[in-house]
C-alpha cells in the first residue's frame, strides 16, 4: 500500500507538471488528497490522460518513427520486397539502430493465409523466446515468435513455427525459407547476445512501412484511457462506442455476442478498478487502405461487490485498432 501511494503521489506530481497546471489546479490536487486520501486524486490523474491535449505535449519530444513504447526494448524490422532484418534499440526519447543484416525470406508474396504456402506473415509479432532448434538446417539457435497472433487467428489465417533463424550449420539451403526469416549465423548470435531475452517485437511489412504521425498516436492514446474510463464506469454506451460494427473477439465473439455478453457482466453493477501500464502502439501493415494499429498494455483488472472483491485479473491486453478521422474503433480484443 506505502508504495502504491508513493508512486501515485509521483504520478500526480508528474501528470501536475506535464499538462502545465496552474497554482490553483495544483492546489485544487493537493486538497483532494488531504480530505479524501490518494484515492480521491487518482480519478482526477486519469483524466488526463483521456485529453488530447496532454498527449500531444508528451509525445512532442519522443521519437515517434515506429510508433509509441513504454516497455520495449528492442525492435526487430523488415521489408519482405527487400529483406535485411533490422534491429533497433528503443531509449525513451531515441529509438537507436544497432545493426542489420541480409536475411532471406518466404517465397510467397503478400499475407501469409495458410499452413504451408511460403509466405512469411506481414504483421507484428512479440519475440518469446529463444530455442536450441530441432535440426542443424536452422543454424544455432531460433527467437519464436507468437504468430498467428490474435488478429491472425480472428482471420483464420493458420500455420505455426515462424522463427528469427540461422543458416545450416553444413551451409547449404536456398534462396528461400518456408516462412521464416533466416540470417547469418554469426549476426543471429550477436543479436541474440544483445537482446538477452528482453522484451521484443517483429515488424514484417511488404514495400511500405505504416507509419503513424504524432497527431494520430494522441488520438489513439487519449481515446485508450477514454475506452478505460467508460469500462471502468460500467458506461455501457460509451464503452461499446469504441468497438467497431466488424469487431471480433478472438475467443470468437462477433460484435452482437460480445455486447450480449457486456450488458450481463454490466448488468451486475459491480465496482471496477482498472489499471493499465506498459503501454505500446505499433502502426500494423495492411494490404488494405485501413490505419490500423497494434495497441498492447500490461492490465490489472478487479471488480468488487459491497466492498468484497469478485474478480481479479492480470496479464497482457492486445487491442487492434481502426483509426477513422478522430475515432479509434477496436476491431480484435484479446
Amino acid at each position: 500500500m506505502f508504495l502504491q501511494k508513493a508512486f501515485l503521489r509521483s504520478i500526480f506530481v508528474a501528470v501536475a507538471l506535464a499538462v502545465g497546471a496552474q497554482a490553483d489546479t495544483l492546489m485544487g490536487f493537493v486538497k483532494a488528497y488531504h480530505e479524501k486520501g490518494i484515492e480521491s486524486i487518482e480519478k482526477l490523474l486519469q483524466s488526463y490522460l483521456s485529453q488530447r491535449a496532454f498527449w500531444e505535449d508528451l509525445l512532442e519530444t519522443k521519437d515517434t518513427t515506429y510508433g509509441y513504447y513504454e516497455d520495449l526494448n528492442y525492435l526487430f524490422l523488415i521489408n519482405k520486397a527487400n529483406p535485411k532484418l533490422e534491429l533497433y534499440q528503443m531509449g525513451g526519447e531515441k529509438i537507436t539502430r544497432v545493426d542489420a543484416t541480409k536475411a532471406l525470406v518466404g517465397s510467397k508474396i503478400g499475407v501469409k493465409v495458410s499452413e504451408g504456402d511460403k509466405a512469411t506473415p506481414i504483421g507484428v509479432y512479440q519475440i518469446i523466446k529463444k530455442i536450441a532448434p530441432p535440426s542443424t538446417f536452422y543454424g544455432p539457435l531460433a527467437l519464436v515468435t507468437n504468430y498467428p497472433n490474435p488478429l491472425d487467428v480472428v482471420l483464420k489465417r493458420t500455420g505455426h513455427g515462424i522463427w528469427i533463424h540461422g543458416m545450416p550449420l553444413d551451409g547449404k539451403r536456398n534462396n528461400n525459407t518456408k516462412g521464416c526469416i533466416a540470417i547469418n549465423n554469426n549476426a543471429l548470435k550477436t543479436y541474440d547476445k544483445i537482446i538477452q531475452g528482453k522484451k521484443s517485437i517483429l515488424i514484417v511489412y511488404e514495400n511500405n512501412l505504416p507509419q503513424a504521425s504524432k497527431a494520430e498516436l494522441a488520438t489513439l492514446l487519449s481515446s485508450l484511457y477514454a475506452w478505460r474510463s467508460a469500462w471502468a464506469k460500467s458506461n455501457l454506451v460509451s464503452y461499446l462506442e469504441f468497438y467497431a460494427p466488424d469487431f471480433r473477439h478472438v475467443s470468437g465473439m462477433d460484435i452482437k455476442k460480445f455486447e450480449k455478453f457486456k450488458t450481463k457482466i454490466f448488468a451486475k453493477n459491480e465496482g471496477k478498478i482498472i489499471r493499465i501500464s506498459g503501454v505500446n502502439v505499433t502502426p500494423y501493415p495492411t494490404s488494405g487502405g485501413d490505419k490500423l494499429f497494434r495497441i498492447a498494455f500490461n492490465q490489472d483488472y478487479e471488480a468488487y461487490k459491497h466492498k468484497k472483491s469478485t474478480y481479479k485479473s492480470h496479464g497482457l491486453k492486445e487491442l487492434y485498432v481502426r483509426l477513422k478521422g478522430q475515432k479509434m474503433q477496436i476491431v480484435v480484443e484479446k
